[in-house]
């Protein structure tokens, strides 16, 4: 699948927070951690490099994500709800918890991060790609999906609920202990090996 990456020309080394008091987000690469509180908020990030960063001291609200890419950056329990997020590549990142509830994902790319318990209710998927990633306990409810891709991704947890995923491959990931209802389940692709947990949850009883 093709994804478009994130379109980034010329970048300036800024200091995150003199980038916050000169209200401006736009083609700057920010290496530096902030030891105080802020809140960012009704802002766009646009052709951005955050490296390391540390989120948790950073407070977001409404804000968009346009060509920016995050690595190894902790992004735990922010919330991208309503958010759009275009040619975003999230690369060895923490997020733990967070929250993409009703959102736009399109060009969309996660690498090596840790995804856990986070919530994509009602999200719309388009061109996005999971790769050696957890989405452990993560929840994908009415979730609308035009291209996705799922590879060597942990789904452990993982529900997917009235989120139609006909032709979405599953085949090198770990779904054990994934939920599926009935509605998202038809048309998966799956290997031999991950048979067994879907006939369990199905109650199928196989005689031997």
């Amino acid at each position: 699948m093709k994804i478009n990456p994130p379109k980034i020309n010329y970048l300036e080394d800024e200091n995150l927070l003199k980038a916050y008091q000169l209200d401006e987000f736009a083609n700057f690469h920010f290496k530096e951690n902030i030891n105080e509180p802020i809140l960012i908020e009704n802002h766009t990030f646009d052709g951005c490099v955050f490296d390391k960063i540390d989120f948790s001291k950073i407070e977001l609200s409404r804000v968009d994500l346009v060509d920016v890419i995050f690595d190894g950056c902790d992004l735990s329990n922010k919330v991208f709800d309503e958010q759009l997020i275009s040619r975003v590549v999230f690369k060895n990142c923490k997020m733990m918890g967070t929250s993409f509830i009703q959102g736009s994902l399109k060009d969309v790319r996660f690498e090596n991060c840790l995804i856990e318990y986070n919530n994509f209710s009602n999200t719309k998927f388009s061109q996005v790609s999971f790769e050696n990633s957890s989405l452990t306990d993560s929840t994908f409810l009415e979730s609308e999906i035009k291209d996705i891709e799922f590879l060597d991704t942990k789904l452990n947890g993982c529900e997917f609920l009235k989120t139609k995923l006909k032709g979405v491959d599953f085949s090198t990931c770990d779904i054990y202990g994934a939920n599926f209802d009935f509605y998202s389940i038809k048309g998966i692709i799956i290997d031999s090996f991950q048979c067994s947990h879907l006939i369990g949850m199905l109650e199928v009883i196989v005689k031997e």
